[in-house]
């Protein structure tokens, strides 16, 4: 991966990217492209002008380009989805985190969130649709329901090869957590722990049952320091029940304090 502010030739690097929009080669632009940082790709984009921006839609897949619509600003990412083909738009909705996703629709009116909402894979839109629900500036509002999920019987070496085949739908993955057939959490697990654990221990041998969770009306300053007190990466968030609501990310609570 390049990072454009380390790389030797910067105003090089850039030059033949944009002959490549320019000329329509997609292939060269592609690779020199994608082997940008993702904070580098989107100040790239948001450097073009309206017609270089639809050629990066032409050359770029949903998924693609969502890494990018990700890290926008809230009036460039409603520009963006007014010129985005509406099928394409929904396909990149539907690959973004359910947070992130979340954020992007709350600047929606109803009836445009309705519109994207009812198009989109019905599991994705109800991600969303409990994400909004909660109050802004709550846990709830931040957290992402991708999680890592095992059952206290699996192995490490099942585990491990799962995550090695990408099996498991997570943005980040920080910890594993451990929950039952009614998907209430039983324990976590670090994934330093599950690296060192030999290849035949079970979930519930390594798990830490001495959980710090939230819930998801817990203020974004109680879970920041609930994270600094105990020097964690990830919370998860829970219900009265125990039931994994889903994580809140030290990353994401401090880029909106």
């Amino acid at each position: 991966m390049i990072r454009l502010n380390q790389y030797k030739f910067k105003e090089e690097y850039t030059y033949y990217m944009l002959q490549a929009l320019k000329i329509g080669d997609k292939e060269s632009f592609r690779k020199d492209f994608l082997d940008l940082h993702p904070m580098d790709q989107t100040t790239f984009f948001m450097e073009l002008d309206d017609d270089r921006r639809f050629k990066i839609y032409s050359f770029l897949i949903p998924n693609e380009f969502g890494e990018i619509f990700s890290e926008l600003d809230p009036l460039m990412q409603k520009k963006c989805i007014l010129e985005l083909d509406r099928q394409y738009a929904i396909e990149m909705l539907n690959e973004l985190p359910p947070d992130d996703a979340t954020d992007f629709f709350g600047l929606l009116s109803h009836k445009e969130a309705d519109f994207y909402l009812e198009r989109m894979e019905k599991d994705e839109a109800d991600d969303i649709k409990q994400l909004l629900t909660y109050k802004k500036g709550s846990v709830g509002s931040l957290m992402t329901t991708d999680v890592v999920t095992v059952a206290e019987a699996d192995s490490v070496a099942d585990v491990l090869e799962r995550l090695q085949h990408s099996e498991f739908d997570a943005e980040t993955i920080y910890y594993l957590y451990v929950t039952d057939a009614k998907e209430r959490l039983l324990g976590v697990i670090s994934l330093r722990e599950l690296i060192i654990s030999a290849p035949e221990c079970r979930m519930e041998e390594i798990m830490n049952s001495r959980i710090i969770s939230v819930s998801a009306n817990t203020n974004q300053t109680e879970v920041l320091q609930i994270i600094r007190k105990y020097g964690l990466l990830a919370v998860p968030v829970v219900t009265k029940e125990y039931a994994l609501l889903g994580i809140v990310t030290f990353d994401d609570v401090l880029f909106y304090m």
